[in-house]
């Protein structure tokens, strides 16, 4: 091997990750230096040759840099398609004789490639049963790269099953592929043998657990999981799992690693400002003025204090209060692993929930001090809203009495579910129909409830959409950072829009990212070689889509909703006509289905099916955190309620 070759291995490998990788241009950059140098007289190894490769798969994704030639393109996919040639005939070489020599000499990044190319090119054929058994007792860590490969598990079905009996961590290999909340779209599907049973699965997980040095992380998804095809834990082993992370997790708290989110609020009788906010040591403090209250003159005035005072919506009229990806910083991201049946849950979701619980609490003591609660104030907004739908009627009231907390959730969940089937009924047919409504006793599920609009929230699935989105907003995205401004802004939005920036003040692997960015006609460059962005009306709506993961249509004003009409057209963007957001109904299921969250509330089953605590203490916060619901969603049934009657009498709008 020349000295040429070898520096190869000094530096970092290219190497093809996804299409809608950050890393492309870099990539991209170090291939065409690696292509100008390209000598045919190089005795090139299998890594060597494996790196080509990469350099293919983004050739064949149609990734090139945008300032190639039509006949750069063509010499470099020459030089490219010439070492697929190469690569090809060293793999049609491999069987049993050299194939653990070939392993032990691939690099880590490799591996991966190794294994698809040995199922692409079906070199699997050559590879006895024995030989195979041997490769997986001697590098037991190819299983990882070994699973993904379909063609090859169902050869090796025996073997594999029979590894994996053993391997020590096929319970962390199982529960991340069935149990783990997938963020990484570049995360490759496993296939498993077919002779791994149930049962096998189970065994394998139950014996994971008895291990002293059992991961926390893998314990919990053993404990959130939920029966698939794939996999399906009986009630023992799930409790094994429960018992064993409590025991673990006692273990933390007792060596000092916690995590503390410190929240607390207040009424002041002198304070003449609606609210006052502090963050002091991290404690945030929430003190809110009486006079303000004070001054409110009805009911129905006070219970919209939970919408523009205590933010339980925002300006949009969207649920404030959901967890949102755009508010998980980096290492709540990646930090652990997450159960796919898990409700995302980070600093940010948990401090506002404390202080939504807290506001609650602050304005029953005030409503009691004046004879009332938040019972006769959800009763007349009731009767407001009634007052907007004649001749039609919501029939809703939560009573008014001193029974046990217990007895009124079981009162008030039922009459809940109907009020939610009354607007539905509403909104598909224009009227609400009661002995029609009272023909089925089956709970509705809030991804059902309809909105009387047909346009109310706007998604994007486009894979351009999401790219730009990345580019421009994702802390993980390679642009944001510069040598002027270092690590000032998190992302290249808040760069470009809060500093003057120049062309030069990029590195040479972002500047192709900017090109591209400007012949697509996102950004612009002015006379004085500073970066602007252009198109200001699509990024702005790229921003919310990212805030929020939607935008409330009617909520924005009319030229930006004309933008997104023609987004729309273009099919980049899609609408649907629900009362909730995608991202409010996981919110809503989280705090009353356990069907769908094994972390959340379960109000809903836990006092439908009688499996509720024996504590009267918790029954009063369940019935506090039901009222949050109903007061969340007769806010949600306002906004629609106005949005239609808006849009009936203007035609929209203005």
């Amino acid at each position: 091997m020349t000295k040429n070759v070898k520096s190869r291995k000094e530096i970092e490998r290219i190497v093809f990750y996804s299409k809608e990788d950050g890393a492309t241009s870099h990539n991209l950059i170090k291939a065409e230096k690696l292509l100008n140098n390209f000598s045919s007289e190089h005795k090139f190894t299998l890594n060597d040759l494996l790196e080509f490769y990469n350099i293919k798969l983004y050739f064949d994704n149609d990734l090139f840099l945008t300032k190639w030639s039509e006949s750069d393109k063509e010499k470099y996919n020459q030089i490219v398609e010439e070492n697929w040639l190469s690569l090809k005939n060293r793999f049609l070489k491999i069987n049993n004789l050299n194939i653990e020599e070939i392993i032990n000499d691939l690099e880590y990044r490799y591996k991966n490639n190794f294994w698809e190319l040995i199922n692409k090119l079906s070199i699997y054929k050559n590879i006895s049963q024995p030989t195979f058994s041997c490769i997986l007792e001697n590098f037991s860590s190819q299983i990882n790269y070994i699973l993904p490969q379909k063609n090859i598990v169902q050869k090796f079905n025996k073997v594999i099953r029979d590894f994996l009996l053993t391997y020590k961590n096929s319970a962390e290999i199982l529960l991340s592929q069935f149990e783990e909340k997938k963020t990484d779209k570049k995360t490759p599907k496993f296939y498993f043998p077919k002779s791994l049973s149930l049962s096998d699965k189970e065994n394998i997980i139950s014996a994971y657990l008895d291990r002293e040095d059992s991961n926390l992380n893998y314990v919990r998804l053993a404990q959130k999981s939920k029966d698939s095809n794939e996999l399906k834990l009986s009630d023992k082993t799930r409790y094994k799992a429960k018992k064993k992370a409590e025991e673990q997790n006692n273990e933390i708290l007792e060596k000092g690693h916690t995590w503390s989110i410190r929240v607390q609020g207040g009424l002041s009788k002198d304070q003449d400002e609606p609210v006052i906010f502090k963050n002091e040591k991290g404690l945030i403090e929430a003190i809110y003025s009486e006079k303000y209250l004070d001054g409110i003159e009805n009911q129905v005035d006070l219970f919209k204090v939970f919408s523009y005072l205590f933010s339980y919506t925002d300006e949009t009229s969207l649920i404030y209060l959901v967890s949102k990806a755009s508010e998980l910083d980096v290492m709540e991201r990646v930090m652990g692993l997450k159960s796919k049946n898990e409700y995302d849950i980070g600093e940010v979701f948990t401090r506002k929930e404390m202080l939504s619980i807290l506001q609650l609490h602050l304005i029953e003591n005030y409503l009691k001090r004046k004879d009332s609660g938040i019972e006769q104030i959800i009763n007349s907004f009731i009767s407001y809203l009634n007052e907007f739908l004649e001749p039609n009627n919501l029939i809703f009231q939560v009573r008014v009495s001193d029974s046990p907390a217990l007895d009124k959730i079981r009162t008030l969940l039922p009459d809940f579910d109907f009020l939610l089937k009354q607007y539905k009924n509403l909104a598909d047919e224009g009227t609400i129909d009661i002995e029609l409504l009272q023909v089925s006793s089956k709970p509705i599920g809030f991804s059902q409830i309809t909105s009387q609009n047909n346009i109310k929230y706007v998604y994007s699935n486009d894979r351009l959409i999401l790219q730009v989105k990345h580019i421009f907003f994702s802390d993980q995205s390679h642009m944001y950072y510069t040598e002027t401004f270092g690590t000032k802004h998190t992302n290249l939005f808040d760069l470009l829009t809060q500093e003057t920036v120049s062309i030069e003040d990029f590195a040479n692997y972002q500047k192709d990212t900017i090109q591209s960015l400007v012949k697509d006609g996102y950004l612009r460059i002015n006379k004085e070689n500073n970066v602007e962005i252009d198109k200001i009306t699509f990024i702005y709506i790229i921003r919310e889509i990212h805030r929020n993961e939607l935008l409330s249509y009617w909520h924005y004003p009319k030229f930006v909703r004309d933008e997104i009409d023609l987004l729309i057209e273009e099919k980049k963007l899609f609408v649907e006509n629900t009362l909730f957001s995608k991202e409010e109904v996981k919110y809503l299921n989280f705090y009353l289905n356990q069907k769908i969250y094994t972390n959340g509330y379960d109000l809903r089953n836990k006092y439908s099916h009688g499996t509720n605590t024996q504590s009267e203490q918790k029954h009063k916060n369940d019935y506090y955190l039901i009222l949050k619901i109903i007061i969340l969603t007769l806010l949600k049934i306002e906004d629609d309620i106005i949005i239609n009657k808006k849009t009936a009498a203007n035609n929209g709008y203005k």
